[in-house]
């Protein structure tokens, strides 16, 4: 894995300021979700009127909202096992669990954690997840060093987020390959996930909260954010037989862009 693609990781030296600006940016556009949602339920069932093709006779349809239940049946994530997570803060936690651990910052401020998370889901693999508090509350006497970190199944730790992406597919060669998956090549791969450096603004702060939001004396312009997403459009048009970065199948370079794309949908 090169140097210059790795993660500075969590720190709680992060500015708190750059948490304040996260937290009020995505308020609102949660709230209005919420009221979107609840508008939508309110007035199910509900009735529809469309056209038919090639006559203006009204088809008449009856429309029901989906329950909880019935969504979440449709969901693969919510089918699998949940992992098991402990929260330190919450419980004291007097050692590191046993297996497969993710060791993930608490708040969920966190893109490098989230990196791992999500390749650890795709993989379908059983994990227990350790929350780590960086601001320094309830953080376990036994846990050293940064977030994320993985644990083993023979107890041996690792760090860096996307070192720990590759491993997984070593590790479980029986997995879902993400580095790299069927029908692409690891250069390909390779070459996405190096591109991210090239692609976002390189004035912006890697800061695990609101990450490539501001530069280090002040917010970036809007034509740094443009000249962003322009560079990810051409990205993915180099493979337009498929909507993932490599083509037809998620890879690890998903995996290395989603949680900034994530990011910046709810910011800008």
């Amino acid at each position: 894995h090169p140097s210059h693609l790795r993660s500075p990781g969590c720190s709680p030296v992060d500015s708190r300021a750059d948490s304040l600006e996260l937290s009020r940016s995505m308020t609102l556009p949660l709230l209005q979700a919420c009221c979107w949602l609840a508008a939508i339920a309110a007035v199910a069932p509900f009735r529809v009127r469309p056209t038919c093709a090639g006559c203006d006779r009204p088809i008449h349809m009856s429309c029901t909202a989906l329950s909880w239940d019935s969504l979440a049946s449709r969901l693969p994530s919510l089918a699998a096992e949940q992992p098991t997570l402990l929260d330190p803060v919450l419980a004291p936690c007097p050692a590191s669990p046993s297996g497969l651990t993710l060791f993930r910052e608490r708040h969920g401020w966190c893109p490098y954690s989230e990196k791992v998370w999500l390749a650890l889901e795709l993989k379908g693999l059983a994990y227990t997840t350790v929350l780590i508090d960086n601001m320094g509350g309830g953080r376990p006497d036994w846990y050293r060093g940064q977030t994320p970190q993985i644990q083993w199944a023979d107890g041996r730790t690792q760090g860096e987020s996307m070192d720990i992406v590759k491993a997984l597919d070593a590790e479980y060669p029986a997995s879902r390959p993400l580095y790299p998956p069927e029908g692409a090549s690891m250069s390909s791969v390779a070459q996405m996930i190096s591109a991210f450096r090239q692609s976002f603004p390189s004035n912006a702060r890697p800061s695990s909260r609101a990450a490539y939001l501001f530069s280090y004396s002040g917010p970036l312009s809007r034509s740094d954010f443009e000249k962003a997403l322009d560079a990810t459009e051409k990205l993915l048009a180099q493979h337009d037989e498929g909507p993932f970065f490599v083509g037809r199948e998620l890879s690890a370079a998903d995996v290395s862009w989603a949680p900034f794309l994530e990011r910046y949908a709810a910011q800008l």
